[in-house]
């Protein structure tokens, strides 16, 4: 039979692999402080409403009991 010349390469799953670090962390007065600024949980809340979405389209089944497979 010819001979067929394979190409093999291996590449570790481990090869992109970055060792943990610490990061910085801010004290809890700024923290607040900076939520504060922003406009607080209101915020928050107010960025979950735009990134809903639009009336018309499927929406998830609404009460507890939708994810206990209740009446919807």
């Amino acid at each position: 039979p010819p001979k067929v010349d394979y190409q093999l390469s291996y590449r570790s799953a481990l090869a992109g692999y970055e060792v943990y670090k610490e990061q910085s962390v801010q004290p809890w007065k700024a923290a607040n402080d900076k939520v504060g600024e922003i406009g607080g949980w209101r915020a928050y809340a107010k960025e979950m409403r735009q990134s809903a979405p639009a009336a018309g389209q499927d929406q998830p089944a609404q009460g507890h009991d939708a994810h206990h497979g209740g009446k919807q």
